[in-house]
């Protein structure tokens, strides 16, 4: 994540707490729609690990064409040393997709 980006997040999550107020309030709607809003972040993080699936993963399983032009994403963004998929931040891809999906999940009050 870019580090403005970052900060920005610092700062916004500073100043007001979401997850907090949810939990302290005594207004039902309030809980109820926080755990809405990240029942459907965690749907788009699922529809997110099915598209990478299918339009990274499962691509770069098929065995690497004999010249190098036209290399897809796939291909391009596999560890040769380790065969592992790497998201744009150096990460595993899909361990670091299912750990902010769960994590994500994680947030919703009970």
């Amino acid at each position: 994540m870019p580090g403005p980006h970052r900060r920005f997040l610092q700062h916004v999550e500073s100043i007001a707490n979401l997850r907090q107020y949810a939990e302290t309030t005594s207004a039902t709607r309030v809980s109820e729609s926080y755990n809405a809003a990240v029942a459907e972040l965690s749907r788009f993080r699922d529809i997110h690990i099915q598209i990478v699936t299918r339009y990274i993963i499962n691509p770069s399983r098929q065995q690497i064409p004999p010249s190098t032009s036209g290399m897809n994403l796939a291909i391009a963004s596999t560890n040769s040393e380790t065969k592992g998929l790497h998201g744009t931040g150096g990460t595993e891809l899909l361990p670091f997709l299912k750990q902010s999906r769960d994590e994500t999940k994680a947030t919703a009050l009970n």
